[in-house]
């Protein structure tokens, strides 16, 4: 009887901790049980998981990597002044990288750098955390002029450090986080907005653009011998104007909102989520407007299937290759002796067509010199530039 009663209570244990791990074991992915993870995805398509691991979406949010950060710290050794005798230093110490406000010598606040948004290619900025609730620091990281700088829209008389980051902002720069609204109790009590941390699918992952792939990962694995995908969605499969919603999720600025795009699956309709019709701004911006800018070129209006990935490989790093992106111009224009002409000249169509555009919504000021910095990016109207007549 004894020797029973001990295998019914090892077997109840076994039983338990399967049963836990299973719920909440690594494996399992926190959008639930229809996504598998993006280290499913290694098994069957690690060349383009390991070129995929470089990219700016990939990189558009994380923790802090503090190796990194730490070589930049010290080999800038900046310190961002504001008036009135206040600065902030950057600090490394303890496997932690830090901001520190200093006024009239004294430290008056330090937070450390938890998360960094931004892939690096143009700029970082970081967030901490303070009880479930995400702030942006005072200080961001400007790549190309490798230099720190008030944070953008931040104000130039004080390093702030209570702006908070809200769930809207995460949508965009990750795969997904939990975000709960705490509606104030009493009258005129602010609602409070909490994200939590263990939620977050840092950057954007396999499954964000190819939707859930439980089944798929499931599938494939039965049946090895099978070669073309199952239960998940190839982007070529989907119309075009089911390919540039599924880019313009956040690639068409910040309208208002009718529902979190983190529910938005390959193949859904955009308008489900955004109260506004993605062609109709007149002078879209540089940073977050591509759609809006794209829509308005030529080349999208005359062509039937013209999309995003006409032009770019979500699957490959390819900042700073203007020669790839001239390729795809040629593509559709090598019957243009416009076009050969200019290659022989050595000039290129990014520069002409789609000139780099100070962002009307983005920008940053040197705090104690009151110098604006212009967020530069390319625009994506493609379109015949009066100022770019010159090069021509």
């Amino acid at each position: 009887m004894k020797v029973i009663i001990i295998l019914i209570v090892l077997v109840s244990f076994v039983v338990c901790f399967i049963t836990c791990t299973s719920q909440n074991g690594s494996d399992n992915d926190v959008r639930g049980s229809a996504y598998a993870g993006s280290a499913a995805c290694v098994k069957c398509h690690k060349d383009i998981i390991e070129d995929y691991a470089h990219t700016g979406h990939f990189k558009t949010s994380s923790k802090t990597d503090f190796e990194a950060i730490k070589k930049i710290i010290t080999a800038i050794n900046d310190t961002v002044h504001f008036p009135g005798n206040q600065f902030v230093l950057l600090e490394v110490a303890d496997d932690k990288a830090s901001q520190c406000y200093f006024l009239n010598g004294n430290i008056d606040e330090q937070e450390n750098m938890d998360i960094s948004f931004g892939s690096g290619e143009k700029a970082m900025t970081f967030g901490y955390w303070k009880d479930d609730k995400l702030f942006q620091l005072p200080l961001t990281y400007l790549s190309e002029l490798k230099r720190w700088t008030n944070s953008p829209g931040f104000t130039e008389n004080y390093p702030s450090f209570s702006r908070q980051i809200i769930g809207r902002c995460m949508e965009c720069h990750s795969s997904y986080a939990l975000v709960q609204t705490h509606v104030g109790q009493r009258i005129g009590q602010q609602s409070e907005e909490k994200i939590y941390p263990r939620t977050i699918v840092y950057g954007i992952d396999c499954e964000r653009c190819h939707g859930p792939a439980a089944q798929h990962v499931a599938f494939q694995t039965e049946h090895p011998e099978e070669k073309t995908a199952k239960f998940i969605t190839r982007i070529g499969s989907l119309s075009r104007q089911q390919q540039i919603g599924l880019c313009a999720t956040c690639h068409s600025g910040d309208p208002a909102k009718l529902k979190s795009i983190f529910a938005f699956l390959p193949g859904d309709t955009l308008s489900n989520y955004y109260l506004y019709y993605p062609g109709a701004a007149t002078n879209p911006d540089a940073h977050g407007m591509q759609l809006q800018s794209l829509m308005q070129s030529q080349c999208y209006i005359q062509s039937n299937n013209l999309t995003c990935m006409s032009c770019h490989d979500p699957h490959k790093n390819e900042s700073n290759m203007q020669s790839v992106f001239i390729q795809r111009c040629m593509s559709c224009h090598q019957n243009s002796n416009h076009a050969t002409t200019m290659l022989t000249a050595k000039n290129n169509c990014i520069t002409c067509h789609m000139p780099l555009m100070a962002s009307k919504s983005l920008n940053f000021n040197n705090s104690a010199d009151r110098n604006n910095i212009a967020y530069k990016l390319h625009t994506h109207r493609i379109a015949i530039y009066p100022e770019t007549d010159t090069i021509k």
